[in-house]
């Protein structure tokens, strides 16, 4: 499975990728919307889910998202310190399958994954 990981925190981005990595799946990182939009533009056949912070320079998460929609085929996560309940709604709305508030555990976040996109 393919995963796109879009986080400007250095090293939670780079330590989350090695454990998803760890645990069989395809990374690509970037640390900014616009490249992560312009990216799913070119590659969306080959990405299985999409992981996004809300807060990402030059491009938002919430853009990022309303990049995917038009590909039924990916799923979104939103992985967000912004845990306030209209946040919430509103990417679940835009189309988020899921919402994790940081901090969080990477342990869940593979069930979550897993739960979302079965392994073959």
């Amino acid at each position: 499975m393919n995963i796109l990981l879009i986080e400007d925190e250095d090293l939670l981005r780079k330590s989350l990728a090695f454990f998803l990595r760890s645990n069989g799946y395809e990374v690509e990182e970037f640390d900014n919307g616009a490249d992560a939009i312009e990216y799913i533009q070119a590659k969306h056949e080959h990405i299985d889910l999409v992981i996004t912070d809300l807060n990402l320079p030059f491009a938002g998460g919430k853009q990022v998202l309303h990049s995917t929609n038009p590909y039924k085929n990916i799923k979104k996560i939103v992985l967000t310190s912004q845990s306030h309940e209209s946040t919430e709604v509103e990417v679940f709305e835009i189309g988020s399958d899921d919402f994790i508030s940081k901090p969080f555990s990477p342990a869940a976040l593979l069930k979550r994954i897993e739960k979302l996109i079965p392994q073959t």
